[in-house]
Parts: C-alpha cells; sequence; structure tokens
C-alpha cells in the first residue's frame, strides 16, 4: 500500500476551528477533506486538457450518474453483499449500496444513508459551517425534530487475506432532508488482490450545533461492511514522449495515461527545479529568515483538473499523490507523483497540461504532451 503524505498541504488553523472540525468530522476523513479542498496560496497545481474521443461516458454533469449507463464495458456492475450494524438509537435507519464496480484498479460503488423521520434530519458532515438555508431542501430539514450531521468514516479494505487502510474521494448529493447518496472511489491497485475484497466504514452522527467552540462526540457509530467480487479489466496505456519538460519553475518528467472500461488514470511525475542557493537568499528577512520570495510550486500540493476539448472541467473520481524524495518538513522541495481517476471511456494522441496558480488562479503557458500507446 503506498503510504501518502499530505504534509504541509495549507497553513494550520484556528484552534476553535480545529474543534469544529473535530466534532463534525473523524480526524482521517478530517484530514483527507480539508487538505484537498482548502488551496495554500502561492502553490502551482495542473490541470491537463486531454483532447478526447466523442465515446467519453455521458452524465450529464452529474457525477452520481455515472454508473447509469448501459456501455461501461467488460466490467460488470455488481450488486455487492452489505451487512450494517445499526445503533439501538435508531437516528440512521438504513444504508445501501445499490451498485458497485470494480475494474481491477479501483472499486467505485454508490453509498445512501437513510434517517428516521421521527428523528430528525441529516446534513452532510462538511457542511457544518455553510449557511443552513442554503443546503437543497433547507425547509423540509427546518421543519425535523432535530438535524445530525453525518460523517462517514475512515475506510479498510480487506482482500487477499491482508487488511489496508485506504483513502477515497467523495461526490455526495441530498435526496431529501432525511437521505444522503454519495459515490466513493478507491485506488486498489497497490492491493494484494484476492478473489473477492470486503470495504469497511463506521458512519458516525452528530448533533448538529453551529457553535464552532462546540465539540460534542458523537452519539451514533453504525459499522458497515460491503463485500463485492474482485474483477480486472483490459488496460491500454499512453505514456508521453517528449518529456522531460520545464515550466514556471517546476518540471515535468513523466505523465502516463491508463485506459480500462470503468474510466482513465493520470499519472504525472513532476519535481521543483531551481537553484538552493538562489532560494535560501529570497528569503525577505535574509538568508532562511523570513518568508521566501520564490515560489517552489509543487511543495504541498500539486494536483490538476482535467479539461475536455471545449475546456469544462471532468469531475475526478479520486486522487492520491507520493512523495518520491524529499518530505522533510524543513525543506521546501518536493519530487511528485500524483494519480486521478476521471469517467473518461476513452482519449486522443495528445494532453495539453496547463499550469495555474491556486492562489490567484493565473494559467501560464500550456504545454503539449504527446501520448503513444505502449
Amino acid at each position: 500500500m503506498k503510504e501518502l503524505n499530505w504534509k504541509d498541504c495549507f497553513e494550520p488553523a484556528p484552534e476553535a476551528f480545529e474543534r469544529s472540525v473535530q466534532r463534525a468530522l473523524q480526524t482521517k476523513t478530517e484530514e483527507r477533506q480539508m487538505k484537498r479542498i482548502i488551496p495554500r496560496s502561492a502553490i502551482i497545481a495542473f490541470a491537463l486538457i486531454l483532447v478526447l474521443m466523442a465515446t467519453a461516458l455521458a452524465f450529464g454533469g452529474d457525477i452520481l450518474n455515472f454508473l447509469h449507463t448501459n456501455d461501461i464495458g467488460e466490467v460488470e456492475i455488481q450488486k455487492p453483499d452489505v451487512k450494517v450494524e445499526y445503533a439501538e438509537t435508531g437516528i440512521l435507519k438504513e444504508i445501501k449500496v445499490d451498485e458497485a464496480v470494480c475494474d481491477g484498479r479501483s472499486v467505485h460503488m454508490l453509498v445512501t444513508w437513510i434517517a428516521d423521520p421521527e428523528k430528525g434530519a441529516l446534513l452532510w458532515g462538511s457542511d457544518w459551517d455553510v449557511d443552513p438555508n442554503s443546503v437543497p431542501f433547507a425547509a423540509e430539514r427546518a421543519a425535523a425534530p432535530k438535524v445530525y450531521l453525518l460523517n462517514p468514516g475512515s475506510m479498510t479494505v480487506e482482500t487477499g487475506g491482508q487488511q489496508y487502510d485506504v483513502w477515497d474521494g467523495w461526490h455526495e448529493r441530498y435526496d431529501s432532508a432525511y437521505s444522503i447518496t454519495a459515490d466513493t472511489t478507491f485506488f486498489i491497485d497497490d492491493l494484494e488482490l484476492g478473489d473477492t475484497l470486503t470495504a469497511i466504514r463506521p458512519t458516525y452522527i452528530y448533533e448538529y450545533d453551529p457553535d464552532p467552540e462546540s465539540n460534542a462526540p458523537a452519539i451514533e457509530m453504525v459499522p458497515c461492511s460491503v463485500t463485492m467480487p474482485v474483477q480486472v479489466a483490459g488496460t491500454r496505456t499512453y505514456e508521453a514522449t517528449n518529456l522531460p519538460i520545464k515550466l514556471e519553475n517546476y518540471k515535468v518528467n513523466s505523465a502516463k495515461v491508463t485506459r480500462t472500461d470503468l474510466g482513465i488514470y493520470v499519472e504525472v511525475e513532476a519535481e521543483d527545479d531551481y537553484d538552493p542557493e538562489e532560494y535560501e537568499n529570497s528569503f525577505s528577512e535574509g538568508p532562511g529568515e523570513g518568508y521566501p520570495t520564490l515560489t517552489l510550486p509543487l511543495h504541498g500540493s500539486a494536483w490538476y483538473r482535467l479539461l475536455d476539448q471545449d475546456g469544462n472541467e471532468i469531475a475526478s473520481l479520486t486522487s492520491d499523490q507520493k512523495y518520491l524524495a524529499n518530505d522533510d518538513d524543513g525543506e521546501e522541495w518536493a519530487h511528485l507523483l500524483i494519480r486521478e481517476m476521471f469517467p473518461v471511456a476513452e482519449i486522443g494522441s495528445s494532453i495539453t497540461i496547463q499550469p495555474l496558480d491556486t492562489g490567484s488562479m493565473e494559467r501560464f503557458t500550456p504545454y503539449t504532451l504527446e501520448l503513444v500507446e505502449r
């Protein structure tokens, strides 16, 4: 299992904020979600523009329709075996996993949580600090006896006689004030796979309290396991032939795209490219003192986006990164392997990397990479 390093993805949050997030989100999920959604200024990320063919999977802008297609190819949509240990408090009435699919590289499943309307309505955990009136079904939720925060905990996967902790991506949707559906996607190609796979995850329920000073514990914990057969789909792999290239203060060493019937996996290797002495002398208050005026774009974050040929963003189902070299807190230099998965059926013959500054959203000069199938 690859170990992901999320150090220094963003600046430390205020203490009150940390306490309120702990109430709404379990520790591992909090680290993953917050470090992915909070940008750090002066960090450059990637946006990939793929020249896509016309046979992209159609989901009409709603990622939750991803599996609802008759043309997913050789991988089969499964009705998995779901086991749930409901709590005596009975706030969460049902957890459903109606669809799941596996291609040997990742697993994608749809999960629905349903609350007992007589107990109260649901609010997704990361919505704890938003205006309740801006959340779908606000009037219905306001009329409920109570409002509860729903937070899926961290996931463990059992397969091949071993157990692994995995990170996963989420896209949620409110079906009503009492029901939330979300997709979850996680990589499995680093695991020693058996014939079946079981994903185990607890769901935590908290009483909703908008007070950021509140630190109430979970009032309900509902374990759930989902077991399904492991399928391995055929792959087609493409590599960029005109690398490495040097961009604004960093370089891209390699780029690879792997296609299965479930989607495409885009992998980019990049590293900072600078003179250490120049960097040391760039500090505002003398060498090593104050803050550096020379930006090292990759340190802490190097995510990218995938755009279609019209410039529209395609939602990423999941992503991860791995430090290939230095990951010391005391060093600013980074060498990263960044990987994302997208629900796209086919690709063309080129990828254009569009660097951008996540603080200002300024776009830099794009570079087109030519792909060759291996």
